[in-house]
C-alpha cells in the first residue's frame, strides 16, 4: 500500500465513508482497508450520529453511539441500511390490516388503540 493510498484512507474515513466505499474508490481489497483502520485506529471513537467522542471500556462491544437517543436517531435516520432479518408480515386480529411485525410472529395487533378497541368495543376500561 503506498502512502498516498494511506493518505486517501484516512481522510475518507475521517468524512464518514464506509470501508466498502473506500476500497472500491481506491481499488483495493476490503480487508486491505479494514486492517489498516483498525491498526490506525485514532485514540478516541466519535458517535455515528452526532460526532461527540467516546470513551470506550476495556470489556465488551465497542460503542458506536453516544446515548441511546443517537442511536435511535441514526436507526431513524438510516432504516434502509438496517439488517433485518426477522421481519414477519401478519394480520391484525383488531381491523384485519397487514403488518410488519418485527422479532415477534406472534404478535395479534398493529397497535395499541387497536387493541383497545377491540378488547374493550365501548370505549375502554373503567
Amino acid at each position: 500500500m503506498t502512502e498516498e493510498q494511506k493518505r486517501m484512507i484516512q481522510a475518507m474515513r475521517d468524512a464518514g465513508q464506509s470501508t466498502g466505499q473506500i476500497a472500491a474508490a481506491l481499488e483495493i481489497s476490503v480487508n486491505t482497508v479494514k486492517s489498516y483502520c483498525r491498526r490506525h485506529q485514532k485514540s478516541k471513537d466519535y458517535c455515528k450520529n452526532c460526532g461527540a467522542p467516546l470513551v470506550q471500556v476495556p470489556v465488551g462491544r465497542r460503542r458506536l453511539y453516544c446515548s441511546d437517543a443517537c442511536r435511535y436517531a441514526w436507526w431513524d435516520k438510516h432504516r434502509d441500511q438496517m439488517q433485518r432479518r426477522a421481519v414477519y408480515f401478519v394480520t391484525c386480529a383488531g381491523c384485519g390490516m397487514e403488518f410488519e411485525s418485527y422479532g415477534k410472529q406472534r404478535r395479534r395487533y398493529c397497535s395499541h388503540q387497536c387493541y383497545v378497541r377491540t378488547r374493550w368495543p365501548q370505549g375502554g376500561a373503567s
